[in-house]
């Protein structure tokens, strides 16, 4: 599962999409429509910023804004710089690669090939999503039916 502050980050970066071009946002606007605290936001944009996918403006007039059009910003690009990863297991990432503790060597892992595959296709589907198309809502997960 994504780690809260992976979700509040993809939260905050699609509420700035939804208001690119129309000035500085301010924090306490994202936080509260977001529902996200407003310590952990100014975190979390703060890494954005250093990242160079967000402004910055401070003062009465201040605010956040995308550095970068929400056509050129990725869920994958999100999920990296926050995570880390789109892998599930250590053994299966490009870029934090370690050895599984407690596991076979790898050549010999089936589960580490499950999960490159899994890493694959993950980081295919969130590299093509941006922050500029649009995502159809799901029902919640009470209106959805049981698996059989």
């Amino acid at each position: 599962m994504l780690a809260q502050k992976t979700r509040y980050a993809i939260r905050a970066m699609q509420h700035l999409a939804d208001r690119h071009g129309q000035g500085p946002i301010q924090l306490t606007e994202i936080a509260e429509s977001q529902n996200i605290p407003g310590k952990f936001l100014t975190v979390i944009l703060s890494e954005l910023s250093r990242a160079g996918l967000i402004d910055s403006q401070r003062g009465k007039d201040g605010g956040y804004w995308l550095a970068l059009a929400p056509q050129e910003i990725s869920y994958g690009d999100l999920v990296r710089l926050v995570r880390g990863s789109v892998a599930l297991v250590p053994c299966a990432s490009r870029n934090a690669h370690e050895t599984c503790k407690n596991c076979v060597p790898e050549a010999e892992c089936r589960t580490r090939a499950l999960m490159l595959q899994v890493r694959d296709a993950t980081a295919e589907l969130l590299d093509g999503i941006r922050l500029s198309d649009p995502i159809e809502l799901a029902p919640p997960a009470s209106d959805e039916a049981e698996p059989s």
